[in-house]
């Protein structure tokens, strides 16, 4: 049995959205440690969930030899049309993406997505190609500052890559802790005292790593196909760059008083005005969960 340390985030908020007097088809866009997924089925629930970590598909197996009423498939999230046809046709009652990744994720230092423990510099959950090394060590001073401004929201992007680019020259940074020290060196005001100093530029080597944006944008040009009239689609977003694109999402294609802001013949009734957080019980259990916002709508047809 798999060791499964993830704690879902914000369970109760999020079933709080489903009519619990029929059963739902629901999917879970982002499986992880299954704790969403387990609430659903708990609750009577038909789910299909897809994830591509390879700890999620282990977790998977063991769900499917406990609950008939679900199904996983090993598909990245902007993927999700792929999987099985008749699953896909008939559409969705409940739609769940999660942006963050699982606490297994955090704690495998063979991914090295935290700061805490020393790896070699990976980043990349997803088992593809491109690795927070090859973009430390290879990439044009010019990309580093675009991904550290526009992925990490660091002022002084150009000075840090000019650093970096400055320090390879010398010997190439191998781990997590030699790019700490590399970052803690280059003299850049990083923004907040209340996080570690790391964090923007870990965040932003994660997302390029990941594509994280440019897959929650091609999830969302099409998500509203494969939802059933006045079906739910929630979204949990950890940084400001998701939130605003979720935010916009919502906005740019909302529903009120008759009318389709999109100018087209579907669209989103609002739900949360104001994203839903985490209470305080929660984050002292779950400090990661801290940052997380969830936005909901109901789709009208």
């Amino acid at each position: 049995m798999i060791t499964n340390m993830h704690k879902p985030i914000m369970v109760k908020e999020v079933s709080s959205y489903l009519d619990n007097d029929k059963e739902l088809s629901i999917l879970d866009c982002t499986f992880g440690g299954g704790g969403h997924t387990l609430s659903f089925l708990e609750l009577g629930h038909r789910v299909t969930a897809i994830d591509e970590d390879l700890k999620a598909q282990e977790i998977a197996k063991e769900f499917r030899s406990k609950f008939n009423k679900f199904n996983f498939y090993k598909i990245n999230f902007k993927d999700f049309e792929k999987i099985d046809d008749d699953c896909v046709k008939n559409k969705f009652d409940f739609i769940l993406l999660d942006l963050g990744f699982s606490s297994n994720q955090l704690d495998d230092v063979q991914i090295g997505i935290s700061f805490k423990e020393n790896s070699k510099l990976n980043m990349n959950y997803l088992n593809s190609g491109l690795t927070a090394y090859e973009i430390i060590n290879n990439y044009s001073e010019k990309d580093l500052s675009r991904i550290f401004a526009d992925y990490g929201e660091i002022k002084q992007s150009l000075r840090l890559a000019k650093f970096i680019v400055r320090t390879r020259q010398n010997q190439s940074i191998d781990s997590n802790f030699d790019l700490i020290e590399v970052l803690r060196e280059s003299g850049v005001n990083f923004r907040s005292k209340k996080i570690h100093f790391a964090t923007q530029a870990f965040q932003a080597l994660r997302i390029e790593c990941n594509k994280e944006l440019e897959n929650l944008n091609i999830l969302l040009e099409k998500i509203y196909n494969y939802l059933n009239k006045d079906g739910i689609l929630a979204i949990i977003s950890f940084h400001s760059l998701e939130d605003r694109i979720v935010k916009n999402y919502f906005k740019s294609n909302s529903f009120n008083k008759d009318n389709f802001k999109n100018q087209l013949n579907w669209g989103f009734e609002i739900l949360t005005k104001k994203p839903i957080t985490p209470n305080q019980i929660e984050i002292k259990d779950n400090p990661r969960s801290r940052s997380s916002k969830l936005r909901v709508g109901r789709f009208v047809n």
